[in-house]
């Protein structure tokens, strides 16, 4: 029986799904509904372009009554190298940061907002992030 299986073809996308959303499973290397079963649900929300819109529109055509709901889905925080500021400060403040020479707690705090602003990309938006998360410290400390 398991070979009849193997000797059947699979079954193409066609018109199954609306043309974006075949296009994307494409440039992931799915061609098949058979290739979307076996994808389905982990895999699927991984792939580069499928958000849960896309998602969704898979799940109403090749699963119909099926509705599965992630946990959380979030891209892993990107930690620069060397960096003690990682998961005080934003990725983006301490990769700007870091661009700066600035890589620990000391550094940061022994420089005044009139330098930090001098470092490219550091803006007041990132200043004042930097400022909550130290003010706040010191409160804490005092």
């Amino acid at each position: 029986m398991h070979d009849l299986l193997a000797l059947q073809p699979e079954t193409p996308l066609g018109d199954l799904l609306p043309p974006r959303v075949k296009l994307v499973l494409e440039k992931n290397g799915i061609h098949t509904v058979e290739d979307v079963r076996r994808a389905y649900p982990n895999r699927l929300l991984k792939m580069r372009g499928i958000g849960m819109l896309r998602f969704k529109q898979i799940e109403v055509v090749l699963f119909p009554g099926a509705s599965f709901t992630p946990e959380r889905v979030s891209s892993p925080i990107r930690h620069i190298e060397g960096s003690s500021l990682n998961g005080v400060l934003s990725p983006g403040t301490v990769r700007i940061l870091a661009g700066g020479g600035v890589t620990t707690v000391e550094k940061l705090v022994a420089m005044e907002p009139e330098q930090l602003l001098k470092i490219h990309g550091l803006g007041v938006g990132k200043l004042r992030e930097i400022e909550r998360v130290y003010l706040m410290g010191q409160k804490r400390e005092a």
